[in-house]
């Protein structure tokens, strides 16, 4: 991973004077730097001309973007209307039970990141989850913290 100065002054000095970019620069720092530090706000609203507390209120109406590192393992479940209907939220309590954590958070090792999303576009397999980025349907709760207790070695299968 790059330096996060250089990634702040690279994506700032991008999108310089053009106020209508806040989302994508912030969403290209997050890219880079897999969440949005503290010195970008700052810096990215006097590049793009606008008052920081713009720039965080961008970053406070985008679930999506975060202001803390991600734990090393991402666990992302859908909570979009087909998921939803189909049980999520049984799998949504299981996996923070299991975690010890709330939705949208990390645990205090940094091993595990949960968040909640709208959408994983697996409609047709709800409830779905994805763990690292691979997306897995038809999912239970049973079966994710499954899946956990493998990543935590916890488990063999």
């Amino acid at each position: 991973m790059e330096d996060l100065e250089e990634i702040i002054e690279q994506t700032t000095a991008r999108h310089a004077g053009r106020p209508d970019m806040a989302l994508v620069a912030l969403q290209e720092i997050q890219a880079q730097a897999g969440y949005i530090p503290g010195p970008a706000t700052g810096a990215l609203a006097k590049a793009l001309g606008i008052p920081e507390g713009e720039v965080l209120g961008v970053i406070s109406f985008y679930p999506e973007l975060r202001t803390t590192p991600p734990g090393q393992h991402r666990v992302c479940i859908c909570r979009g209307d087909s998921c939803a209907a189909m049980g999520s939220h049984h799998i949504a309590e299981s996996v923070e039970a299991h975690l010890g954590i709330p939705p949208n958070s990390t645990t205090p090792d940094g091993r595990f990141t949960c968040d909640t999303v709208y959408c994983l576009g697996n409609c047709a397999l709800s409830p779905s989850i994805a763990i690292d980025e691979e997306v897995y349907g038809r999912c239970t709760a049973d079966r994710v913290v499954r899946q956990l207790q493998q990543l935590q070695g916890l488990s063999d299968a």
